[in-house]
């Protein structure tokens, strides 16, 4: 069975070494309502709170913005300035692409060279 969003991210904050009240602070929400998250007698937070979240813990938000099945609001701004890349998703889950078939698209798109091109990094 799978971690909930609380049980992993009262798990982050432990290894992290940060206190309740501590993270509560550092993303001005009270103590209460991150306890309440942790235990999972309220549903995860924003996008934006988990984001906060992630930045106070220093760990990858894409970690915690999965765990509460959210996604990165710069994905959303993108598909919403990119409407062939929302008519590529609605593709891909009527063909229900899975893990292995996103690896290869991954793979492939490395392979041709898609988008920009990469900065020199020297």
């Amino acid at each position: 069975m799978t971690d909930t969003f609380g049980k992993i991210l009262r798990k982050l904050r432990m290894q992290s070494g940060m206190g309740l009240r501590e993270l509560a602070r550092l993303i001005d929400k009270s103590p209460g309502y991150l306890s309440d998250v942790e235990q999972d007698n309220v549903p995860p937070p924003s996008e934006e709170v988990i984001i906060n979240i992630a930045a106070a813990l220093n760990v990858n938000k894409n970690l915690l913005l999965l765990a509460a099945h959210k996604m990165d609001p710069e994905l959303s701004n993108y598909i919403a300035e990119e409407p062939q890349a929302a008519d590529f998703l609605r593709m891909a889950k009527d063909k229900e692409f899975k893990g292995t078939d996103w690896e290869k698209l991954s793979k492939f798109a490395e392979l041709i060279d898609l988008g920009k091109p990469k900065k020199d990094t020297k």
